[in-house]
């Protein structure tokens, strides 16, 4: 009888110690997804189905990492695609179904193989529609005579003696390029300046614009309404975009997705956010930047300093070759 009460005793001690790690480990996920930016929005889903791959076969319930991973997409705000409607309804669907045979062990492992499989199917279109959101589908002709025409904030006009990102830029491609970056600039202002813009001829606007419309208080709808509005006169006269996507917080964003829902409903070339992580962890606010000062990217966590102008440049530089081939490439 001791030996059974101690080994009872034991059981329920691991039992319990399994319990806590579990939900430690839950409430780092779950920080780890609110902190993360859009363009690893995929892997942040890819990481509660894995969990729940896992438990599923296990043969556990399964169901709290998907409605999790619900909760977070919905937090998120991700962008109302076909594909991302579509995985949220399969993880509904059997959140729900994972749920009911929570206390039915027969069913669930029934249920484990093909629920899985469905899951992994509708993440898997759902990753398909977000790396083809971010490149235009149209073909094109590279005209060297016409100029990249970059628009935006102080991450485009740069902050001395930076001179912003269009600077080292137009060292790397083989066209003229026009910095008509303006500090503090909205997208209402920027409106306002598309027939200077237009005047230079471009055949490719590059807009980082938006973040400066949440810093004073402007609605998304709003925002969206101007840079759907540049896009369209940029495209009556015959010039493609480049839209950069930018995160606006880092918890809750309530501008989230909007680039990339615009370049998926425009079919317009997007620049994934990866640019300003890279200046953000890369300064001295965040690690590994804070440790690496001869690397940082950034002064103060949020505008690029010459290296970091340097580094979206080359992000955009990227694109451009994706649009028009290495011709628009200068040779090293």
């Amino acid at each position: 009888m001791e030996i059974e009460r101690t080994t009872t005793e034991n059981l329920a001690q691991k039992s319990s110690i399994r319990g806590v790690l579990e939900t430690l480990s839950m409430a780092i996920v779950v920080v780890v997804s609110l902190l993360s930016f859009p363009s690893v929005l995929p892997w942040m889903i890819a990481v509660w189905l894995v969990w729940h791959t896992v438990l599923a076969h296990g043969n556990r319930p399964a169901w709290v990492p998907l409605v999790a991973c619900l909760v977070i997409m919905v937090v998120k705000l991700v962008p109302r695609t076909h594909a991302m409607i579509v995985l949220g309804c399969v993880l509904a669907l059997i959140a729900l179904v994972r749920f009911r045979a929570r206390n039915e062990p027969l069913s669930r492992q029934k249920l484990a193989l093909k629920t899985t499989l469905v899951l992994w199917a509708a993440w898997g279109l759902m990753f398909y529609e977000w790396q083809s959101t971010i490149h235009c589908g149209r073909p094109m002709m590279l005209d060297p005579d016409r100029p990249v025409v970059c628009i935006g904030d102080s991450l485009t006009d740069g902050m001395l003696p930076d001179h912003g990102y269009p600077d080292p830029l137009g060292k790397m491609i083989r066209v003229p390029v026009v910095n008509l970056g303006f500090s503090g600039i909205a997208t209402s202002q920027a409106l306002g300046q598309m027939d200077r813009v237009l005047g230079h001829n471009p055949q490719v606007v590059v807009i980082e614009l938006g973040g400066h419309d949440f810093l004073k208080g402007h609605s998304r709808s709003s925002t969206k309404a101007n840079l759907v509005a540049m896009i369209e006169a940029c495209r009556k006269q015959d010039a493609e975009v480049i839209l950069m996507e930018i995160p606006r917080g880092f918890i809750f964003d309530p501008f989230a997705s909007l680039e990339r829902e615009i370049a998926h409903q425009y079919d317009v070339e997007l620049v994934a956010d990866t640019w300003l992580r890279q200046i953000v962890v890369m300064s001295p606010i965040a690690p590994p930047g804070m440790w690496m000062p001869a690397s940082q990217l950034s002064d103060d966590g949020i505008h690029s300093n010459p290296r970091g102008s340097e580094a979206i440049a080359k992000r955009v530089a990227g694109t451009l070759q994706t649009m028009y081939g290495d011709a628009v490439l200068k040779e090293p």
